[in-house]
């Protein structure tokens, strides 16, 4: 989580332009101003002088609060004579950080960026908005999902099972779980690295995920090489066909696995639990259970399907 948001914290400004800024004449009346904003359909302009620096800004809410206020003549009274505070310049390799910042301190709304002295564009408080919504949106996907894998992560796991447990119990329905370990993948990483090992983690993921067939059915990453898949209103036996077909669909990815003892390609061992949830029953007894389902088809010999019968 850190590391991600460091990294969004440290994107640079010019990331965030709204593009692009259009400029008038200082000179210009309010009412040439308000024709060309409405003309263009842009809530602000930038404010030229006769050397063509930008001098300032105007947005919509000067016409209807600084005019007002002034009781100017949209007719004679000049940008220059209602335009905002001077517009401080930042260079756009500076963070957002350090922009937002400079904001605050200077009680200014508009930051005008450059990038080797040239004008690239304007950076307002809808940026910060965008900013501050994608940081939010991170931090909230990073809390359920795996960063590797983008598929769900051990802590959703544990809260949906917790909610399907209790819609289970509920509804007098079946509730199924999935635990999946790909065979022998210490081997895997130690032969063809741990960054392949990476990539055949996202494969692997990838693969049980396009298995599933409704929305209520959940895949997620249960730690290291192992995955669990959550189903809801699904009965033993359909849990095991479906745990057939991801075996089949992951050995026929065909990913080499030369220090294999079952097979040339990648395998999976699978433990199917199923259970109708009730008041002397609970989720940690089902995750036990395929739990222990799963090691039988690693005793069994691997690359096979096993179904919990206690």
């Amino acid at each position: 989580m850190t590391d991600k948001t460091i990294v969004i914290t440290d994107r640079k400004v010019r990331e965030y332009m709204t593009s692009p800024i259009l400029s008038v004449d200082e000179g210009s009346t309010l009412r040439e101003v308000a024709k060309f904003m409405k003309s263009k359909k842009t809530p602000l302009v930038l404010v030229q002088n006769k050397s063509l620096e930008y001098t300032g800004v105007v947005t919509e809410a000067d016409f209807t609060r600084k005019v007002a206020a002034k009781e100017c003549s949209v007719k004679t009274t000049t940008i220059d004579a209602i335009m905002s505070s001077p517009v401080k310049t930042i260079k756009g390799s500076m963070i957002m950080a350090e922009a937002n910042k400079t904001m605050r301190q200077s009680g200014i709304r508009h930051l005008i960026v450059t990038d080797n002295e040239e004008f690239v564009g304007l950076l307002s408080p809808i940026n910060f908005f965008k900013y501050y919504e994608e940081v939010e949106e991170y931090l909230s996907d990073l809390a359920i999902n795996d960063g590797l894998t983008k598929i769900h992560n051990r802590r959703y796991f544990d809260d949906i099972l917790s909610v399907e447990w209790k819609r289970a119990r509920r509804e007098r329905s079946p509730l199924s779980l999935i635990m999946l370990d790909i065979d022998y993948f210490k081997k895997y990483n130690d032969t063809y690295g741990h960054q392949a090992g990476d990539e055949t983690l996202v494969k692997v993921a990838k693969a049980i995920s396009e298995t599933m067939r409704r929305p209520a059915d959940i895949v997620a990453r249960y730690g290291g090489e192992e995955f669990v898949v959550v189903l809801p209103n699904v009965a033993q036996e359909d849990a095991a066909k479906l745990s057939e077909i991801i075996r089949a669909k992951i050995e026929d990815l065909e990913i080499e696995h030369k220090l294999s003892s079952i097979n040339k390609f990648l395998t999976m061992s699978l433990g199917i639990a199923s259970i109708v949830p009730s008041s002397d029953s609970s989720p940690e007894e089902l995750l036990k259970k395929a739990d222990k389902a799963l090691y039988n088809a690693k005793i069994r010999g691997r690359n096979c399907v096993t179904v919990s019968h206690d």
